[in-house]
């Protein structure tokens, strides 16, 4: 019989072919009944992913067998290990050993594996007093990525954009536990309902700095609440919702949405249109197009409609109030909740996502009106997606104005964030998730 550290390392090993956290961990979760156990699978599931780098190079320090020649079995099962015996200090050293060279056991018959993660945990456990640390004065950059747990290139490159403080604050801030956060639907409950219901299933929570959005303390399951399933509330971080305020949408307007999967900013839009005007909202991938329809109809909403498209290519000579571009990208600024993305992306990615990102405003900017505003939005940390990308659209085309967002996000939240008319929410400066916002408004054409 398989034990819990046996599905977390199968669980694991899906990471390590490219799924995604969150969606995995959920289906995981639902075959444990048990609530602490759910609770202990998902701090070793995410605490090894997040740690990864870290793990491997005690595992190096302790071992004379090169990672690459390790089963996977031994491998994730030292990950799953350590990490216990490092960062969870209510599990005791001897329940930690014995249950992961079980769970190796269970899924690698071979004595002479079992034996060599049984040796190797009991050695950290007995010489981790002894672990090295990379010293940060001399090499701040191998020092971070270490202790961290970072690929090298994605420190250089927060270090060489925000200087080596601001980049340790980013850093530190991707190794926290993602916040749950549920947005408010107003189409569905008044607040008052919203927020008697949470009380009402116990939930401790406070407002965000973003109006309508809630940070539920003491969360294990959000997706199972009432006002969840009764569609009061939809999983929305603050930095995302963000967009629609900023876009600021008024009723009976018609609105674009370039890639509008899972559905988050479109259902938010539609809820401050109060369902009036109307949303075109478009996805390549007909799959998540079906994840939206099913959030529309959760969360009521009525003046939406999905079209299968490639944004970068569709074709439409209708005119638009307002287009919200939350384009695809290298998700820099989402590691907090989906630390996988430390591992999954490479630096060659980002130029290939500016290179997406170009093609589907320059494919798109002529459908906005006279006087309408187009909000350019990402969720990573990379300037080539950013602030370049804008700056070269802003060259090209003369009928756009970049317009500046730090009073409007001032009214919106109470911050006031330095933004050179871009706005740039970074992790551990401010409590959320990363994200960059470009406002641009088409001029009239004399």
């Amino acid at each position: 019989m398989e034990n819990l550290r046996s599905q977390i390392i199968k669980a694991l090993a899906r990471i390590e072919k490219g799924s995604y956290s969150t969606l995995l961990l959920g289906s995981y979760l639902k075959e444990i009944s048990d609530q602490r156990d759910k609770n202990l699978f998902t701090e070793i599931f995410y605490g090894v992913i997040r740690h990864k780098l870290y793990l491997d190079y005690i595992i190096k320090h302790f071992s004379n067998r090169s990672l690459e020649k390790m089963d996977k079995e031994v491998l994730l099962g030292l990950r799953v290990g350590i990490y216990q015996l490092l960062f969870l200090d209510k599990i005791p050293a001897r329940a930690a050993i014995y249950e992961s060279v079980e769970a190796v056991k269970l899924l690698l018959n071979k004595k002479g594996a079992v034996a060599f993660v049984n040796g190797i945990l009991r050695n950290v456990n007995r010489k981790k007093a002894e672990l090295l640390v990379i010293d940060r004065e001399k090499s701040p950059l191998r020092h971070f990525s270490i202790h961290y747990s970072y690929p090298e290139w994605m420190v250089k490159r927060f270090i060489e954009q925000y200087g080596i403080e601001t980049a340790e604050k980013i850093i530190k801030a991707g190794n926290k536990r993602a916040e749950v956060i549920y947005r408010h639907n107003s189409l569905k409950m008044s607040k008052e309902e919203f927020l008697a219901s949470l009380e009402k299933e116990g939930f401790k929570f406070k407002e965000s700095f973003v109006p309508g959005f809630y940070n539920l303390l003491n969360a294990s399951n959000p997706v199972d609440t009432e006002v969840f399933k009764k569609g009061g509330a939809y999983i929305q971080g603050t930095s995302a919702g963000l967009a629609s305020l900023l876009l600021e949408p008024k009723k009976n307007m018609d609105v674009l949405d370039l890639a509008a999967a899972p559905g988050g900013k479109t259902t938010h839009l539609a809820m401050l249109m109060e369902n009036t005007g109307q949303i075109k909202a478009l996805d390549i991938n007909p799959t998540r197009l079906k994840l939206i329809r099913e959030n529309l109809q959760r969360l009521g909403v009525s003046n939406v409609s999905l079209e299968a498209a490639d944004a970068a290519e569709y074709q439409s000579e209708k005119k638009y109030d307002r287009i919200l571009a939350d384009l695809p990208c290298s998700g820099l600024g989402l590691i907090s909740a989906k630390p996988e993305i430390k591992w999954q992306k490479k630096e060659e990615d980002i130029k290939k996502m500016a290179e997406l990102q170009y093609r589907i405003l320059t494919n798109n900017i002529d459908k906005l009106k006279n006087e309408g505003l187009l909000l350019y939005s990402t969720c990573t940390l990379t300037r080539e997606e950013n602030q370049l990308l804008i700056d070269k659209i802003l060259a090209e085309n003369s009928s756009l104005e970049l317009l500046d967002l730090s009073e409007k996000v001032k009214k919106i939240t109470g911050l006031e964030i330095k933004s050179n008319a871009y706005l740039e929410i970074l992790p551990g400066l401010v409590d959320s998730e990363g994200f960059f916002y470009a406002l641009l408004k088409k001029r009239s054409v004399n």
